[in-house]
């Protein structure tokens, strides 16, 4: 007799053990949990995620990007909005993509009790220097919004702050 009848043999006759039963049952569901909460990896992430959180690019052009850094060739794809989109950055848990001249955005994955948490950072920046980064955390099972956009980093005026003719911000009121 083989391993596996004489495995199955002492399955059917011990099934009638109720004893057994709650540990099969216990095992196999112990099993496909330890499978369900596995940490996603940035690839399988950015893969997954939906258009709306990166509009500049396609699935094909981020499934692009990541071949691109793999051959270790420059990561540049033509986006959307026809300009040039270029990944500086891949590692297991983290990437940095050059959307535009105007838009920087920093992705990591992290596991968080039994969940997967992707940070995107978006980085804003314009002509003068000024910069604002705005920070937003989102579970990759659905891909909703753990936290809402925060702005962590912003040298951009408030909305409340005056210009004086003094300020850095005095061209720009000349200007409107």
């Amino acid at each position: 007799m083989n391993f596996m009848t004489s495995i199955s043999k002492a399955l059917r006759e011990g099934w009638q053990n109720p004893f057994l039963r709650i540990v099969v049952i216990i095992t196999l569901n112990s099993q496909l949990l330890t499978l369900n909460s596995q940490a996603q990896t940035i690839r399988e992430a950015f893969k997954a995620m939906p258009d709306s959180l990166m509009p500049y690019l396609t699935a094909n052009n981020r499934l692009d990007l990541m071949d691109f850094m793999d051959a270790k060739m420059k990561a540049t794809v033509t986006n959307l909005l026809e300009g040039q989109t270029e990944m500086t950055f891949l590692s297991d848990d983290s990437l940095s993509i050059r959307m535009s001249d105007a838009l920087t955005i920093e992705m990591k994955t992290q596991k968080v009790d039994t969940i997967t948490v992707a940070t995107l950072k978006r980085i804003y920046n314009t002509r003068e220097g000024e910069r604002q980064a705005v920070l937003t955390r989102y579970d990759t099972r659905t891909w909703k919004e753990l936290t809402p956009a925060t702005v962590i980093e912003s040298t951009l005026p408030k909305f409340d702050e005056k210009v004086t003719p003094n300020s850095k911000f005095s061209t720009l009121n000349s200007q409107l």
